[in-house]
């Protein structure tokens, strides 16, 4: 008799644990250790992927470190008047983009992997150096939407995790 309400309460336990530990977004940043916000203060933000729009989220969460953002728009009309193709920069184009947006760096974001029938992403955010082209750190993260879950929402919950230890500008 008590085994038939322990089964089911332990099988919704399981699920609803299962549950909670599919909403973590599985990330990585690498950073090197003597990096200084202050030397990269002020940033542009390109979305190199054009299937999959999250660059406004990763601006958003620079702000909220204490970067200074160049305005999305801003940033694409200046590609679009110099003729610079967003999708693949190289470091001559780098270092234009640096030099007329007076920026320190360019987080690139580019979506690796993604599904919208199965609502799952996997995102790259790099920073590099506009005049060598370098990367100065980057940051991957992924995760798998749960039923019913905006892919915004999703995409949001992935570049905040993925830059949560990012430090901030003091």
């Amino acid at each position: 008799m008590k085994m038939r309400f322990i089964a089911p309460l332990l099988t919704s336990s399981l699920l609803l644990l299962g549950g909670c530990l599919g909403s973590l977004a599985d990330k990585d940043l690498v950073l090197p250790r003597d990096f200084q916000p202050r030397q990269y203060e002020r940033l542009a933000v390109i979305n190199q992927d054009p299937q999959v729009q999250f660059s406004e989220f990763v601006e958003s969460e620079l702000l909220r470190k204490g970067y200074k953002v160049k305005e999305g728009s801003v940033v694409r009309q200046l590609l679009k008047k110099e003729g610079i193709p967003q999708e693949s920069l190289d470091t001559q184009a780098l270092a234009k983009i640096g030099n007329l947006l007076q920026v320190q760096g360019i987080v690139l974001c580019r979506a690796l992997e993604f599904s919208r029938f199965k609502d799952s992403y996997r995102l790259s955010i790099k920073m590099v150096a506009p005049e060598t082209g370098n990367t100065i750190w980057s940051a991957q993260g992924a995760l798998e939407g749960r039923s019913g879950q905006k892919s915004g929402m999703l995409l949001k919950e992935i570049v905040v995790s993925s830059l949560k230890k990012l430090p901030r500008v003091q």
